[in-house]
């Protein structure tokens, strides 16, 4: 099953994601900067200068053939003689930098026969210009087609080159206009993101631009994208050849890739499988268990089952699961926090602060909170930075002075080539309008290091369960794993069903990234995480909702009441609501596996339609979702009744998985219990929140309760739900719905928050609407809840004893 508001996107849309979701993580820098900072081969600026001047004196020369003829000059007055000129097309015009980057490796060998500098003893790459030729591709989606590539040099045939051994790819056009800066960074990003995401083994991709005579370095990695202010290359010679010489004999670890990944080939076949080296250990890959490739500037988690292999590259032991991702470098490790949950709960062991009835079900007949819990999470081997020759793996920030990049955007055009008339070909102004001083809140550029962890269960996500028994009752056990971590104090604040995995029929708790404990201090507004179908809807909103307006109304008739900030503070509710939106998910992703074509047909096209309206991939509350959590257990409102009435025609009016949807409701009647309580006043919002004591345990039962009905009336245990797929013209329309969506919006305002990867994304300030949403949060608690908060818990109490 996919994932909410995932579609296959073709060639033209991936690079589109893939440049509007760098907008705001690329900075520009000087192009001497960006050569000292990110191709710097010999570190020192004497022995650099000493080398360019060399084979600049050297390609300026008049060449004899054997016959003792004299050759063109490569570089004259006017520049590069290969590719100064006029020609059709890009194909003719550049394919002289082939030619171009040989005399400067031949150049080099002549200078380091005296010189011996050991940054120069062994060739790494060499540039070909095959613009018609495309990469062969190990994973599907991987191959791209680039006008020139500087390639691995042990790669012995040009005509079929691996995308992983594409070192750094080339885009050119003949003309510098506004259409081709656009075609060429679309194109550019597109091949980048192709080598990403095409070989684990890629830590970072440099690659290069021409239009005309203006030529743009380009550096990615996974804290930033860094591209050079653009000049012209013919009249700056060397600042191209100082690129050349580190593209040629730079190590592979310099070009980006990871020594500690080793690929290898499963048998005769052509599968490839990696090796990783963590300490003292060898595991080989046996199976990609979760990759996506939605952002270039992103934590690029990649998990995968592993075998451990012995001296002999033999496999020992269990199958484990290994977890490769790039996180902030102030980011607490997942061990830590396994460790602090783990010692929390230990210390209330020792305590006995918690009475049997105020705790899930014990497991085992006298075991302690913390033995208990430990069935609820993944067991950690290993948990450790990725060292690349004695030095942590990291992506790092970029260098000071950098301005703010924004991508050529089609309303530039006109101011664009207002500045270009009248000037002569090749007049190249290496300032853009585009371009704005960086500010350092909102473009954080923060440094990732690179870590891996080693889990010792190979489990699958609920992503996988594909019968409606296993997925309730996973449920019901992700509920009360979550409730352990409300009695450690920590919420998860990323619970979705990628994060939810089952292990022998147990659901553990997994990607604790995002974790933090409760109420532990926020600095300003806390970036949103998670996966935007499954966020809180108070999440998503940024706001407490759910105070009865009742009270709202009495609170505002009072004028003399103090005002305090406005505050918002994650809370184990909103877990809590995580997971009954993977539950509606799970029933508008599938269809009973015991249905007829035709039942399928009756069905397929409403629960398409709900589905989008409630996952529609956006990280902000959108209506729908507001109001159906919001007024869930309002008769008139149709969303509700919708999704009621379409899954009821499929289950049937009596079935428990409809009522299970109830949880909404019950979840509903909880928020506004702890929402009319008086909050813990700090002298900052960012430290204000609700004592832990007012979430209570039987929150948890009730949910629970929901989904083990639901899973306990479920005649057919082993019935498959089976998941409903768009036909390839709705998936074409979902599409071209995506493409309008993104071409009516700008990337002068960045959009870094999309997807799973959403740490990046800082919501605004909200500012009330109406003053019926105004909360007083200084108010004393109410004496008694108003008579629909009391209704509202009434009948919940009462649906919860029918069951």
């Amino acid at each position: 099953m996919s994932q909410p508001g995932a579609a296959t996107l073709k060639l033209e849309d991936q690079r589109l994601h893939w440049k509007e979701s760098s907008a705001g993580n690329t900075v520009q820098v000087p192009v001497e900067t960006f050569l000292a900072h990110y191709t710097n081969l010999l570190h020192s600026q004497r022995d650099t200068d000493d080398l360019v001047s060399h084979i600049e004196e050297g390609l300026k020369a008049k060449p004899k053939t054997s016959n003792g003829e004299t050759k063109p000059r490569t570089l004259n007055k006017d520049g590069w003689a290969a590719t100064n000129f006029i020609g059709p097309h890009e194909d003719t015009v550049f394919k002289g930098l082939e030619g171009i980057a040989e005399e400067i490796h031949s150049h080099c060998e002549t200078w380091n026969k005296t010189k011996q500098h050991p940054k120069l003893q062994q060739r790494t790459t060499r540039l070909i210009c095959q613009p018609n030729h495309t990469t062969a591709s190990e994973v599907r989606g991987g191959s791209m087609k680039t006008d020139a590539r500087f390639i691995l040099n042990e790669i012995v045939s040009d005509e079929n080159v691996p995308t992983s051994a594409a070192v750094a790819p080339a885009e050119f056009k003949t003309r510098m206009n506004p259409k081709n800066q656009i075609d060429n960074e679309s194109k550019i990003i597109g091949a980048v993101g192709h080598i990403l995401y095409n070989d684990p083994c890629r830590r970072s991709v440099i690659a290069f631009t021409i239009e005309d005579r203006p030529m743009r370095f380009w550096y990615f990695s996974r804290s930033h994208i860094a591209v050079s202010a653009q000049f012209d290359y013919h009249a700056n010679p060397r600042l191209f050849i100082r690129f050349v010489i580190f593209m040629t004999f730079a190590s592979l670890e310099d070009l980006g890739y990871d020594p500690t990944v080793e690929r290898v080939r499963v048998g005769d076949s052509k599968k490839i499988q990696y090796r990783f080296t963590i300490g003292d250990k060898v595991y080989q890959t046996t199976g990609i268990i979760y990759e996506l490739n939605l952002d270039l500037v992103t934590r690029a988690t990649r998990v995968w089952s592993v075998v451990e292999l012995d001296s002999n590259y033999l496999a020992i032991g269990t199958p484990k699961v290994l977890k490769d991702v790039w996180l902030y470098f102030d980011a607490t490790p997942e061990s830590d926090i396994y460790n602090a949950i783990f010692a929390a709960l230990r210390q209330l062991d020792e305590d006995g602060s918690v009475p049997e009835n105020e705790r899930p079900p014990p497991l085992q007949s006298g075991s302690s909170l913390e033995q208990d819990a430990k069935h609820y999470f993944m067991t950690i081997v290993s948990d450790s930075v990725v060292m690349i020759n004695g030095q942590p793996d990291e992506a790092q920030e970029p260098p000071a002075g950098y301005l703010e990049f924004f991508y050529t955007e089609e309303e530039d055009k006109f101011a664009m080539e207002a500045a270009l008339e009248g000037t002569q070909r090749g007049d190249v102004d290496g300032n853009t309008p585009t371009l704005k001083r960086a500010d350092g809140e909102a473009y954080p550029h923060k440094k990732r290091t690179h870590r891996r962890i080693v889990f010792a269960e190979l489990c699958h996500t609920l992503y996988r369960v594909s019968t409606y028994a296993a997925f309730t009752k996973g449920l019901a056990q992700l509920v009360y794993g979550l409730e352990y971590m409300r009695l450690a104090g920590f919420v998860h604040r990323d619970i979705s069903p990628g994060n939810c995995l089952i292990f022998e029929g147990q659901t553990k708790i997994s990607d604790l990234e995002y974790t933090r404990q409760y109420a532990g201090p926020v600095h300003g507004a806390a970036p949103l995480t998670g996966t935007p179908g499954f966020m809180a809807v108070e999440y998503q909103m940024q706001k407490h909702e759910f105070r009865p307006k009742a009270v709202r109304h009495i609170l505002r008739g009072v004028s003399r009441l103090p005002q305090p900030a406005p505050w918002f503070r994650f809370n184990f509710l909103h877990d809590l609501e995580s997971v009954i939106w993977i539950y509606l998910w799970f029933l508008l992703e599938t269809l009973p596996e015991s249905f007829t074509p035709s039942e399928i047909d009756e069905h397929r096209i409403p629960i398409l339609i709900l589905r989008h309206r409630l996952f529609d991939g956006s990280l902000k509350a959108s209506t729908e979702r507001m109001n159906f959590i919001l007024n869930c257990a309002t008769p008139v409102w149709c969303g509700y009744n919708d999704v009621t009435s379409v899954l009821t025609a499929v289950f049937g009016a009596d079935s428990k998985i409809i009522k299970a949807l109830q949880s909404f409701e019950c979840l509903a009647g909880c928020y506004e219990d702890v929402e009319l309580s008086k909050p813990l006043l700090t002298e900052s919002p960012h430290t204000r929140h609700w004592d832990r004591k007012v979430f209570l345990h039987e929150y948890y039962q009730y949910i629970h309760l929901y989904f083990m009905n639901a899973h306990d009336h479920i005649t057919d245990t082993t019935e498959k739900a089976l998941p409903i797929r768009y036909t390839d013209q709705e998936r074409q329309h979902r599409a071209q719905q995506a493409a309008g969506a993104s071409k009516t919006g700008s990337n002068k305002r960045p959009r870094t928050g999309t997807g799973r990867d959403s740490e990046a994304y800082v919501p605004p300030v909200r500012e009330d609407e109406d003053d019926d949403d105004e909360e007083e949060e200084g108010e004393e608690r109410a004496a008694s809840p108003t008579e629909e908060s009391q209704d509202r818990k009434t009948k919940r109490k009462r649906a919860v004893r029918k069951k």
